[in-house]
């Protein structure tokens, strides 16, 4: 007989299994039993219940993305086992070969998944099995390439940020704190939304903004330029609120966590009206102003080094590797021409 669960109630699954995880709740099975802060080795089902609890085991050393990621990963490899009938007989790490990891690339690429999601979860699956049994998820996927394929969807040409900096207000208040949010990160040399959203006040002083980045803890220093302080002034927080942007109310850093996960769904929507009102060939998301001020910033004669400090790139295989200290000048300098550019003949409207 062969089982096959249904996507509906797959992804009722995965939504319930990383509710489970974001509140530190573990079903009562596994390789690992959690009994206050210990942690006591049991025997696993099978391969997935492994890979969870290797999951679990290490949440506290990852970060939440990198966790979040993780259990994608192992859920979407259930679910091609499920859909191929081989969950009758449990699927152990002993059991598993190269043949499954490439049967399993092949059936999310023909589930209309992105080749870079696809190289994400492998790249999260091996990442688990190695950390189960060293070396063995280096052999498993030799041969199967799991780097990101390159691409340029997530930047913009400097005349859509003109226009949508020049956008006429059409009386909707959500798109249009969405736009100038956008323009807001853009302007502090591509900041990431979750940056954006937990900034406080008081990291605003003597014409500076500084900040520490929620994925690397790299401090960044983002001189103010008056494009920038304008969009300030229009996107005040209120009065009584510790935070500098109007994303966030709650004080505490779970409730404000949901706050900004609910938030980033709200924004992406708003920004792909933006794209269609604009006549865009493609969606402006939470990403574009990072990668936009990254192109713009090259095409304006921007060294790459500066760049990468700039953008904070902690990744050992990217520029920043060998990048010495840089004087806090060289990057006022990178985002004061990239604004100035773009505002020689333009202003917000």
């Amino acid at each position: 007989m062969v089982f096959s669960l249904p996507l509906h109630k797959y992804n009722i699954i995965h939504y319930y299994t990383m509710t489970l995880f974001r509140l530190n709740i573990r079903l009562p099975f596994g390789r690992w039993a959690l009994s206050g802060s210990a942690c006591k080795k049991q025997a696993a089902s099978t391969l997935f219940d492994r890979l969870r609890d290797e999951i679990l085991y290490r949440k506290n050393q990852c970060s939440e993305s990198t966790t979040t990621n993780r259990l994608t990963a192992v859920n979407s490899f259930e679910h091609f086992f499920q859909e191929a009938g081989n969950i009758a007989r449990p699927v152990t790490l002993s059991s598993l070969t190269s043949d499954h990891i490439r049967a399993y690339e092949r059936w999310a690429i023909v589930k209309g998944h992105r080749s870079n999601y696809v190289r994400c979860n492998l790249r999260n699956l091996r990442a688990l099995i190695n950390h189960i049994q060293p070396g063995l998820g280096t052999r498993l996927f030799q041969g199967i390439r799991t780097s990101n394929t390159q691409t340029d969807r997530r930047s913009v040409s400097e005349q859509v940020i003109r226009s949508l900096a020049q956008l006429k207000s059409d009386g909707n208040p959500k798109r249009e704190q969405a736009r100038n949010i956008f323009l807001f990160c853009l302007f502090m040399m591509g900041m990431p939304l979750i940056d954006a959203a937990f900034l406080k006040k008081s990291q605003l002083a003597d014409g500076y903004i500084t900040y520490e980045r929620h994925k690397t803890h790299r401090q960044v220093r983002v001189c103010i330029h008056p494009a920038l302080q304008a969009l300030i002034n229009r996107l005040q927080a209120p009065a009584g609120s510790p935070y500098l942007l109007p994303i966030l109310t709650a004080r505490d850093f779970a409730s404000a966590n949901r706050q900004y996960r609910r938030y980033l769904h709200t924004y992406n929507r708003q920004l792909a009206r933006l794209s269609e009102y604009l006549g865009l060939d493609r969606h402006l998301t939470s990403y574009t102003p990072r990668h936009t001020w990254a192109s713009l910033a090259f095409a304006y004669g921007v060294s790459t080094n500066t760049i990468s400090q700039a953008l904070c790139h902690a990744n050992p295989h990217t520029t920043r590797a060998y990048i010495r200290d840089l004087s806090n000048t060289h990057l006022d300098e990178a985002n004061q021409l990239v604004l100035s550019r773009l505002f020689s003949e333009m202003s917000i409207s």
